[in-house]
């Protein structure tokens, strides 16, 4: 009895840190101790655990890795098992370290750096950045682009993914940081694990929902002016899942098509780019 309440006590203190739809929790059978995690969420999450267990009388057959990444939509993944070594005496497993989740794989280092984004909006269309990688006024150290447009634009997919997040109810914004957290927006999951944000959208203003694929130049949006912004303009970036910094990710640098799709280039402050095809 003792053993169960120990055990129990420390699953509480694991759910304490863990997403809504992350649930963890361990099965005993004979002399044998195991722990797992199902992940309802649609996209990866990586567990940070602050430690390695402790445990006496019991042995981990296999090595406890502190940072593990459960994929989507997965059941029963095994995070560490253990056994008992001397059947003759009694076990205890005194600690089982807490963890932080993060959504995404935080463990990629690699992606492609080449892949050729398509530009946010429709044929025919050219908007200005107003302001682009490592920018003076909200980029300082982010590879992130403002595209200077109208409200009610149609927003077009940059590559194909999967929507993993939206959030359309806000329609307040304001010149300050204070407004930040009131941003509309869409976020897609692509095959290489980065992640793209298409930021500042109008109420209400997603033609998608979470779960769905897109496809490369689908509509998915319309801009708006929501959140910190001092206009209509949509911000977009892609970033890599990190575990470290404040927003948790590590921005990148993006190649787009421009003009009639025959140049690839990073975008650049002040400059204007018309999309051909």
């Amino acid at each position: 009895m003792k053993l169960f309440i120990t055990v129990a006590f420390l699953l509480l203190n694991f759910l304490a840190y863990s997403q809504k739809n992350i649930k963890m929790y361990n099965e005993r059978k004979g002399d044998s101790l195991t722990f797992y995690v199902d992940n309802n969420e649609i996209y990866p999450v990586s567990l940070v655990f602050n430690g390695q267990p402790e445990a006496e009388n019991l042995r981990k057959p296999d090595v406890f890795k502190t940072t593990q990444v459960i994929p989507g939509k997965t059941s029963r993944y095994r995070v560490t098992y253990f056994v008992v070594n001397d059947k003759k005496k009694g076990w205890n497993l005194k600690k089982m370290p807490g963890y932080q989740s993060y959504i995404g794989d935080i463990t990629i280092k690699q992606y492609d750096k080449n892949y050729q984004y398509d530009l946010p909006f429709g044929k025919g269309k050219a908007f200005w950045i107003h302001q682009g990688y490592n920018g003076t006024f909200s980029h300082q150290n982010e590879n992130s682009l403002d595209f200077i447009m109208p409200e009610g634009t149609e927003i077009l997919a940059a590559r194909d993914g999967l929507v993993i997040d939206i959030v359309q109810h806000n329609d307040k914004s304001c010149p300050t940081k204070n407004c930040a957290a009131f941003g509309s927006y869409v976020s897609v999951l692509h095959p290489d694990g980065t992640i793209a944000q298409y930021f500042h959208l109008m109420q209400n203003g997603a033609k998608v929902k979470v779960g769905d694929s897109v496809t490369k130049s689908q509509p998915i949006a319309q801009s708006g002016n929501t959140g910190w912004s001092s206009g209509p303009h949509l911000h977009f970036v892609t970033y890599l899942p990190s575990s470290t910094g404040e927003k948790q990710r590590i921005t990148v640098k993006t190649l787009f098509k421009t003009g009639h799709g025959d140049k690839v280039e990073y975008l650049e402050e002040k400059k204007s780019y018309a999309r051909g095809y």
